[in-house]
């Protein structure tokens, strides 16, 4: 977007950029992928779901019309809001390894870490409030939860999505508070009864009704006290359990469960502006996440 501005930095956006894809700890892209899109403000479309799974007629009589498909869309729309969050290098600093760089990446990776992780909690906190928890699951602690059955939860999980939107959820991601009760919870270890090994992600993984789908555990952590205030790290997605469908290649249009409208789907860009006594870098990106489509999601909270 800044690309032929004086500020723009093409050095400093390809690092950030290139940290941006390989975000190995982040879930935020995930649950919302990116979908680039030409202008700030838009439409997308909300298609009924079940017109693209209705049976027709297609024998053609001469002289007879083909049948034709209903597809009852509905405009949604989006609004690219601009973001950015910036850091000073004290020339100084910066003079302190005989004026190389050093420095100022080092304040960048740290600029960058502070945007990932609040990116990281607004994701989560936007899919919590789009895709409403599932009632009467997810009791899995204590004496009440000794009995549930963890397997046929996710399975029932999997299967509502499968028949909302016709395709399978191929993303479930256990918060880590979340994913130690499950791993020691009564009703898998009784599946390894016998066996030398512990419950793992690829044992879950393969015990599910749909056995490709991908599963991971969200570890990054956040401090939930106000800027200057120490405070305890917690993780972000704590006790929370999400299964969603979401495309390789999202556009406006597919059914992938929640998307990232953005001007700069490569990532943020950096600005820089050279002051009296420092330089000032400023991480520039625009979004708007929204929950697109609520039947290809579920959610659980572990209690």
């Amino acid at each position: 977007m800044f690309q032929h501005a004086a500020s723009y930095n093409g050095y400093l956006t390809e690092l950030c950029q290139a940290a941006h894809a390989d975000e190995a700890d982040s879930i935020g892209n995930k649950l919302f992928p990116a979908v680039g899109v030409r202008t700030a403000v838009g439409t997308y479309k909300k298609r009924d779901i079940g017109n693209a799974f209705r049976v027709y007629r297609t024998a053609l009589a001469r002289g007879n019309s083909p049948t034709r498909i209903d597809t009852n869309a509905t405009d949604g729309f989006y609004n690219c809001r601009p973001h950015a969050l910036e850091v000073g290098t004290w020339k100084f600093d910066a003079d302190q390894d005989d004026g190389g760089e050093e420095e100022r990446e080092s304040n960048l990776q740290e600029l960058m870490s502070t945007q990932l992780v609040t990116r990281e909690y607004q994701a989560v906190s936007i899919f919590k409030d789009g895709v409403p928890v599932t009632s009467g699951a997810g009791v899995w602690k204590g004496e009440a939860g000794a009995a549930a059955n963890i397997i046929n939860e996710l399975d029932t999980l999997a299967i509502t999505i499968q028949a909302g939107i016709g395709r399978r959820p191929n993303h479930l991601i256990f918060g880590q508070g979340a994913w130690v009760i499950a791993k020691n919870h009564p009703s898998l270890r009784e599946l390894i009864q016998g066996q030398t090994v512990a419950v793992s992600l690829e044992l879950l993984r393969n015990m599910l009704i749909f056995p490709d789908i991908n599963v991971s555990v969200a570890s990054m952590p956040y401090n939930p006290e106000a800027r200057g205030k120490a405070g305890k790290l917690k993780t972000i997605m704590g006790m929370d359990v999400f299964m969603f469908y979401s495309s390789d290649a999202p556009t406006r249009n597919d059914m992938s469960a929640g998307k990232d409208f953005t001007m700069e789907p490569g990532g943020p860009e950096v600005l820089s502006e050279e002051k009296t006594l420092e330089t000032v870098d400023t991480l520039y990106w625009s979004t708007d996440r929204q929950v697109t489509c609520p039947a290809a999601a579920a959610r659980l909270e572990v209690a």
